[in-house]
């Protein structure tokens, strides 16, 4: 059973679980709109709430459009809650299952976008702790986000956080879980620097901003479409079908 919540959000629609959190699609109704509702199992303990609030409040502090935004927190006898901006909810690993990853031309401004924002939420003292594919959302009407913020941490270090996101990109612009490929060996235009910048995130060997400032500076070259051919060929074998078929006309008559 759901925490009981303020009675301004109402919950619509359960999406799943983040590992111990519970996930649902909700309405705020004292601001008419859609919010996302995360909330940790009853069965948490106290110790657990503590760390997820300290999670998810870290978030709060900031407003970066790379963030996914986060309203409101608080605790109940039984559970810890967030309340999140709702962006779609399309994970890079949703995107991916379904043979997508970020679009080529839109990979750079969001990779190094989601980097800067990063730096800014390690700048502010957050710590994320489980970055992964699941963890970044992207949709067509949003720029790419941070969030599931609150999970348990597998780590708790910033230069890791650091390298999962490079590795999270690395998967999101080349298909594949294969931590041998990289961009520029898959996408045409991308060149051999961005592989070098992302190499050396998930090496550790850059903090967030650093990456954020080697991606940005990534040139792009998007290829161009492949030339329509001429048809002027066609045009003459019409013309000539047409004049041909006024000739035998013309003879028939």
């Amino acid at each position: 059973m759901p925490p009981r919540l303020p009675e301004r959000y109402r919950l619509n629609i359960r999406l799943g679980s983040d590992g111990d959190i519970e996930e649902w699609l909700a309405q705020d109704e004292t601001l008419d709109r859609p919010v996302l509702i995360r909330y940790l199992a009853p069965e948490s303990t106290t110790d657990r709430h503590d760390s997820f609030l300290e999670g998810v409040r870290s978030a709060a502090a900031l407003t970066e459009i790379h963030l996914q935004r986060v309203f409101a927190a608080g605790e109940t006898t039984a559970s810890a809650y967030s309340v999140s901006e709702w962006d779609g909810g399309v994970t890079i690993g949703d995107r991916l299952r379904v043979g997508e990853g970020l679009p080529v031309n839109e990979f750079l401004p969001n990779a190094s976008g989601l980097c800067l924002a990063l730096a800014k939420f390690h700048e502010a003292g957050g710590i994320h702790g489980a970055i992964d594919v699941s963890a970044v959302h992207f949709s067509a009407a949003h720029p790419a986000k941070i969030g599931a913020f609150g999970r348990q941490r597998r780590w708790s270090d910033q230069t890791e956080d650091t390298m999962a996101l490079a590795e999270v990109l690395r998967t999101a612009i080349t298909g594949t879980e294969d931590r041998t490929v990289f961009p520029s060996q898959v996408v045409d235009g991308l060149p051999p620097s961005a592989d070098d910048a992302l190499r050396a995130g998930i090496a550790g060997e850059m903090d967030a901003r650093s990456l954020a400032a080697a991606l940005a500076t990534v040139p792009y070259d998007e290829p161009e479409e492949a030339a329509a051919p001429t048809h002027w060929r066609a045009f003459a074998l019409i013309a000539g079908i047409v004049l041909l078929i006024s000739l035998i006309g013309a003879v028939g008559l």
